[in-house]
Order: structure tokens, then sequence, then C-alpha cells
């Protein structure tokens, strides 16, 4: 059964510099509680585009060689003070870890992935998409400014309108990378 989301503050902000500085130091940290398992973390979703308005929650892809062995770091995971949230929260199967601030403001999103998944072709395209189309990226820019106008104290309605501008440019994406290939 899928674990009931709770509402959680959230704001918008101008890209920010530190967006990298904080999924580097991060990626450090993380690395070590995957052991031999990780074959890569990458900075991905909006906080990983230069010039993208985006939540101030770096979102981090880490693929590893086996997705079954996640659950058995989770202690290790909560030591080094993030939150296991499992497969079932975000609905596509990852393994999704959180690191909130007190307020309860989500600082870090880390989506866990086995290779071969083609949940990691998207975020790698959609990130390079966004990077090399301005006219996408300004377009999803106004979806956002605009749901959040009208959602700003209902983070699921924000994010079930994003969702839907994200199929729109995945989609996009995902025909722009295959013929980079």
């Amino acid at each position: 059964m899928k674990a009931k989301k709770t509402h959680r503050p959230y704001e918008l902000q101008e890209y920010d510099p530190k967006w990298k500085e904080t999924f580097l130091s991060t990626a450090e940290k993380i690395r070590p509680l995957f052991g031999d398992s990780v074959i890569a973390i990458e900075h991905i979703g909006s906080t990983s585009v230069e010039g993208m308005v985006a939540k101030p929650q770096v979102d981090i892809l880490v693929v590893v060689k086996d997705l079954d062995l996640v659950p058995l770091r989770y202690d290790s995971i909560r030591s080094a003070g993030f939150t296991p949230r499992g497969r079932e929260y975000v609905g596509n199967g990852d393994e999704y870890i959180t690191q909130d601030s007190a307020d309860g403001k989500r600082i870090v999103s880390i989506h866990v992935l086995q290779e071969g998944w083609s949940q990691i072709a998207d975020y790698r395209a959609l990130r390079e998409y966004l990077k090399t189309h301005p006219e996408d990226r300004e377009l999803y820019i106004r979806t956002k400014r605009d749901l959040y106008s009208k959602h700003k104290d209902d983070f699921h309605s924000y994010d079930s309108g994003k969702t839907q501008m994200i199929s729109f440019l995945v989609d996009r994406a995902r025909k722009w990378y295959s013929s980079l290939m």
C-alpha cells in the first residue's frame, strides 16, 4: 500500500549556485552508504539546471547494481541524517531517501534506481534537454510559477500540475536525447 504523503511547506526560488555545492557535499556523504553497489551519483531535477526556478531541494540520482540491497543499509542511512522512505513513497519503484530541515522543508531528495531502469535515462535526458532548450526551460519556469501562485499552500496540487508538464517535457527530451546516440 502506498504511504500517504503529508503536506509540507515549500517555495520556489531563482537558480542558486549553492545547489551544486549541496549536491557535491551530499554525494560525498552518501557514496559510502551504498558501498560497492553504487554505479553513479548524479545531480538531477531543476536544481541541476542553471537558470531554472526550483524548490530549493536538491534531487540526486543514485544508480546501484542491486536495489534490493538498499533496505539493508537503512540503519546507516538514518545514522547519516537521512530518512529512507521506501519504494512506495514516490510510486515509481525507486528507493526514495530524504533529508528535511527542522521546520519540515525538504533539503535533499535521493532517488535510488537499479542500473538499466528506463527512469535513469529519463532523468538524464530531461536535465540535458532543459540545459540546451531555453524555450522549453522558460515554458517549465512559467508553468511552475503559475502553479505556485495558485497552490502555494497545497503542495499536492502544485506537484500534480508539474507532473503533467514534466511528462510533456520528458517525451520531447527522450526524442532529442535518442537522436544524439
